[in-house]
């Protein structure tokens, strides 16, 4: 694709995009009162579940994939399978703090919240 080509591209998603949101959202962003975000598109889930999260773990890709989710579930299914000490290394590169005496499972959660549930509030908010 040519650059001009691909902006074209670009701007039909957008245009696409702004025709779905609401006329208060579409306001909002007119008058610089929102923005919008690129967010990577979500691999597709297969049948056995989110992808499993390679042995030595990924941070960045973590962070990339967790962003990507639209479900608490997800989030909770794709960290599950971690060890604590990678769950651990995952909090510290998103700031979490006190989540040294934490069970596995605990740490999951606020993992979770603060990623997957963190942007499912925000955008519950965002409806009000």
């Amino acid at each position: 694709m040519t650059d001009g080509t691909l902006a074209a591209s670009v701007l039909t998603r957008v245009a696409e995009l702004l025709a779905d949101l609401p006329a208060a959202d579409v306001a909002a962003l007119a008058e610089g009162r929102a923005r919008l975000a690129v967010l990577p598109v979500a691999p597709p889930v297969t049948a056995a579940g989110p992808p499993a999260p390679h042995p030595a773990a990924d941070l960045d890709g973590a962070v990339t994939a967790l962003a990507a989710m639209t479900s608490r579930a997800d989030g909770t299914a794709y960290l599950t399978p971690w060890p604590a000490k990678d769950l651990r290394a995952l909090a510290a590169r998103l700031g979490l703090r006190g989540v040294a005496g934490l069970r596995k499972a605990e740490l999951v959660d606020r993992l979770v919240d603060r990623t997957v549930g963190f942007r499912l509030n925000s955008a519950a908010v965002r409806q009000l």
